[in-house]
């Protein structure tokens, strides 16, 4: 392991957070808050950033695998360590153990929070939050590999440590100009939401907010009731745009460059959409079913395919008190906490495409029973999908529910009943932020016990790195020349 150059690619990344730091900076000045908690938590950012960035300044950044998976990890720990300064120096937050569990939230995309009321914090936490959601939505690495030149061919060594699905899809033959690409899109689509939120009369810094949270799959708020109170316009705006958020982006840029044979090949999205079409059927035939017909139509359908979509995308927006529906329909939710979106998207959990190749290949080996001696290959999108990618994708769903589990266990230990346990076990390794518990809805962590947080926080973590990144950290042959 070459340390010299992991040091100083940190320190620059830590230089880009106390960057962003500098934009919360915005809101505090034209509200008139108190700025001296942001100041000396961008001060001791610039300060750690160049202590590293330039301690080796004749180092060249070479960057292989093993240097690849360990600065992924170290990088997104780091940030969530040093995004827990504005919560302490504003005192929104009197323990670091909150505060860690705040920023790794807010990293990971989660969107769990110990806020039990967000309404009162200063305009500019709120606005950290969302853009802590905003940045690892996309990639902490993955945007500096695209903003930054230094990391050169080992940029793609960073780009397939952190960027989630069995596949690492690239739109052009250069990772730099792939990662540039892709962000430019997630950067026009953020303004494009903006936009379209601030046309349906929402101020502007609402809107950014809702923005960033929302095409980061992140869930943050800076209302109570998430939104709840909003208007239809707005919900729909919402709603229309958790649902991109939850498309491959390198299938989403296909889009916008026209090109819609490619899109419509797609096996994945067709599945994706086929899944939010069916699950939205039947929790309204659940709920028809039980309840009778609907006293306000358009009303009842716009809150069970929003919560659909905030499920699957794991975003995590309430609309509504969904504890409240029938149980058939809260298990549907709890089983789309599961699925998650279309890999390559800002969705956490297992993704669209691992269930489909898990589906197909069970059915492949039914066949094979009756059909002993025939020769069936895998196909997705009319390719052929490699043994290898199916084994990749086998392993990945065995440690996700084994890592869900033993979570869901500690949890018990630590004294939560049954059902708060798995929930917040699922919750967090699908980095969807919502739950369920025995008496409703799981809306934040304020009462858990620090010990709960910790081990919460890193099964975030572990579950938005996709498992492999981190747990590759903890094998002797990684440490090996």
């Amino acid at each position: 392991m070459n340390f010299k150059p992991v040091i100083r690619i940190i320190g620059f990344l830590i230089l880009f957070e106390a960057m962003l730091m500098l934009l919360c900076l915005i809101p505090g000045i034209y509200y008139g808050e108190e700025l001296r908690g942001f100041l000396l938590s961008i001060a001791i950012s610039l300060s750690v950033g160049i202590l590293a960035a330039f301690s080796y300044r004749k180092t060249a950044y070479s960057v292989g695998r093993k240097e690849g998976y360990f600065i992924v990890a170290v990088v997104w720990l780091a940030f969530s360590l040093i995004g827990t300064m504005p919560f302490l120096f504003t005192h929104s937050l009197d323990s670091f153990v909150d505060a860690f569990f705040e920023s790794m939230s807010g990293f990971t995309t989660t969107g769990a929070t110990v806020f039990a009321d967000v309404e009162i914090l200063p305009k500019q936490i709120i606005l950290w939050r969302s853009l802590m959601q905003w940045v690892g939505g996309m990639g902490i690495v993955v945007l500096t590999v695209a903003v930054i030149p230094m990391f050169g061919a080992g940029g793609m060594q960073l780009y397939s440590a952190e960027a989630n699905g069995p596949a690492k899809d690239k739109i052009h033959p250069r990772i730099k100009d792939t990662a540039s690409r892709l962000y430019i899109l997630y950067i026009a689509c953020t303004i494009l939401e903006i936009i379209l939120l601030v046309a349906g009369g929402n101020s502007f810094y609402e809107s950014v907010i809702l923005a960033l949270s929302t095409i980061s799959s992140g869930g943050f708020s800076s209302q109570n009731a998430s939104v709840a109170n909003m208007t239809p316009y707005t919900q729909y705006v919402v709603m229309t745009f958790m649902f991109i958020s939850g498309v491959n982006f390198v299938v989403l840029y296909m889009a916008v460059r026209g090109k819609f044979r490619i899109v419509a090949k797609d096996e994945e999205l067709r599945n994706y959409i086929l899944i939010i079409l069916v699950v939205s059927l039947a929790i309204i035939s659940i709920n028809l079913w039980k309840h009778g017909a609907f006293d306000d139509v358009e009303l009842h359908i716009r809150t069970i395919v929003f919560q659909v979509i905030a499920f699957i995308t794991t975003t995590g927006f309430t609309i509504t008190d969904y504890s409240l529906m029938p149980s058939a329909s809260m298990m549907l939710f709890f089983i789309l906490t599961f699925f998650g979106a279309c890999a390559g998207s800002t969705s956490g959990a297992i993704k669209v495409v691992r269930i489909t190749v898990l589906i197909k290949n069970s059915y492949l080996a039914l066949k094979q029973i009756l059909h002993p001696n025939a020769i069936l290959t895998l196909r997705l999108s009319k390719k052929p999908v490699s043994e290898k990618v199916i084994s990749n994708v086998y392993a990945f769903i065995v440690m996700y529910i084994v890592i869900f589990l033993l979570g869901a266990l500690a949890l018990t230990f630590f004294g939560h009943d049954f059902y708060t346990a798995f929930s917040a076990s699922a919750l967090s390794i699908s980095n969807v932020g919502i739950g369920f518990t025995q008496s409703g809805m799981l809306l934040d962590f304020s009462s858990f016990p620090a010990a709960s947080k910790i081990l919460l926080s890193i099964i975030m973590l572990i579950g938005r790195l996709e498992i492999f990144t981190i747990l590759i950290l903890f094998m002797p042959t990684f440490w090996k020349k």
